[in-house]
């Protein structure tokens, strides 16, 4: 039996009364609630609505109904990892309200002091972690090594020393479940993690691995660890006990297997801000036959012919002719894909775009504006597209989805997802561009992108279609073609 039947059952027994009663009082049919208990129909949203209203749940009873209702129209997994996403691009809006800006106050940088042998409670634990790396990363160029338990909160204090314009690096080994057993798990970690590749402007490095289970299988108590330049801090799983030693020797040791470890691991995360390379990378991770995306705007490549892009160009740019033939073979496999054509965008950002012309995923420093008569030419070929279904460009509702606001993200299958930082970026466009090259997440964040087509995450096509006519008549009016 699903979570949804099994909870509706116990919702409807406890109201006391036959379900044939509650189905006439509800206006239903008492067959459809007696298949969707046997798991042989799913009710209609708006049955389910009847039903939530006469039996007058309460809000944490509604919201517990409606997410084993989502569960069961898109599976688990697929929920699961629809809500991992979301959760993800919910931090990454956060950390562009809160980031480019420097923690005020200057974090202390005292060398700690001699620490008890074995270091035993949560708190302590972590206020000895923060003591060392405050002192640690006050000299500038310092690396720290760390392996920790999966989401430890410990990284979040990293956060804070990058925001204090400390300058460090670090390089972390994670471990992930293979996807057939935990796609949404994995999620989490990567939820834990881009943060920590954006703030630090390009001095966060993971290497990752795969493990069977997500308890690591170790007889040592303290199995975690942390070298820093003249520190050495084990740690147990828990983060309930700890041990700090200044060994010279211990600390090239455990140097030494890190790095050993992690040469026999895949960097889970590379960064480039050179156009050229930025260019080439869009082209090395997106597949010939699929493409999916989401930004603010719509991606609108798939109609930049070589002339519209020697167009846009501006004139004084150097390696303008260089530019010019890699973005022609960039959006040369966008114009001849036969596959899946997936954009994820917004009213605002589209809005935008008619407004302005300014494309925010191209550098405005080596691109033009586009002109109205472009835009509209644009406009028309993507209606068109969406209305005959060559295409899915599909308009998030603001209020289920959020979009990061200074980032566009591709992912495919095989070669994982990709972030690239646009015109709103705070710390600068096109400054820090994340790749993370695992098909499992790649394959995580594809299924999302499809699944939001005539989901409650999107705008119905038509009202997609009703906007985008709205923004062509204003394009039309303004340029006079509407009054010939």
């Amino acid at each position: 039996m699903s979570k949804f039947s099994e909870y509706l059952r116990e919702l409807l027994h406890s109201q006391g009364e036959s379900i044939a009663g509650i189905a006439k009082n509800a206006g239903l049919e008492r067959t459809s609630i007696h298949k969707a208990l046997k798991d042989e129909r799913i009710l209609s949203y708006t049955a389910l609505k009847k039903l939530i209203r006469y039996l007058q749940l309460t809000l944490p009873e509604v919201r517990e109904l409606t997410c084993y209702y989502e569960m069961l129209l898109q599976g688990e997994d697929l929920y699961k990892i629809q809500e991992a996403i979301c959760e993800i691009l919910t931090d990454l809006i956060q950390l562009h309200l809160t980031g480019g800006l420097y923690v005020s106050g200057e974090i202390p940088s005292v060398r700690p002091s001699d620490f008890p042998e074995l270091i035993l409670g949560r708190a302590q634990v972590e206020n000895a972690v923060r003591e060392i790396w405050q002192y640690e990363t006050a000299l500038s160029g310092c690396q720290l090594e760390i392996f920790l338990p999966s989401g430890c909160v410990l990284t979040e204090f990293l956060l804070r020393l990058w925001r204090n314009g400390r300058d460090f690096s670090v390089k972390q080994l994670v471990n992930f479940v293979p996807s057939r057993f935990g796609a949404a798990e994995n999620l989490r970690l990567v939820q834990k993690l881009l943060p920590l590749a954006f703030v630090s402007e390009s001095r966060y490095f993971a290497y990752y691995y795969f493990e069977n289970a997500a308890v690591q299988a170790s007889v040592s108590p303290m199995s975690y660890f942390i070298v820093t330049p003249h520190f050495l801090i084990t740690l147990d799983e828990k983060l309930s006990a700890a041990q700090v030693q200044t060994s010279p020797e211990l600390l090239r040791l455990y140097r030494k297997r890190f790095f050993k470890v992690a040469e026999e691991c895949q960097p889970l995360c590379s960064y480039e801000g050179d156009p050229l390379q930025i260019l080439e990378a869009y082209m090395e991770n997106t597949d010939q036959g699929a493409y999916y995306t989401m930004m603010l705007q719509p991606c609108l490549g798939r109609y930049y012919t070589r002339e519209r892009i020697a167009g846009q160009f501006r004139e004084e740019i150097p390696e303008r002719e260089k530019l010019i033939e890699c973005s022609d073979r960039r959006f040369g496999i966008l114009r001849e894909l036969t596959g899946d054509y997936y954009t994820i965008f917004s009213e605002k950002g589209l809005r935008q775009f008619v407004s302005d012309g300014v494309e925010i995923d191209l550098p405005s420093e080596l691109v033009k504006p586009f002109p109205p008569e472009l835009r509209l030419e644009l406009l028309r070929q993507f209606r068109e597209d969406i209305a005959q279904d060559k295409i899915h460009g599909c308009m998030v509702d603001p209020e289920e989805i959020p979009i990061p606001p200074y980032l566009t993200f591709t992912c495919d299958p095989r070669h994982g997802v990709h972030f690239y930082a646009v015109q709103g970026f705070s710390g600068g466009a096109f400054g820090c561009n994340l790749h993370i090259r695992d098909g499992g997440i790649g394959q995580s964040f594809c299924k999302f992108i499809k699944s939001l087509p005539g989901s409650r995450y999107v705008y119905e096509k038509e009202r997609t279609l009703q906007i985008l006519d709205g923004l062509i008549r204003d394009l039309q009016e303004g340029s006079g073609e509407g009054q010939k």
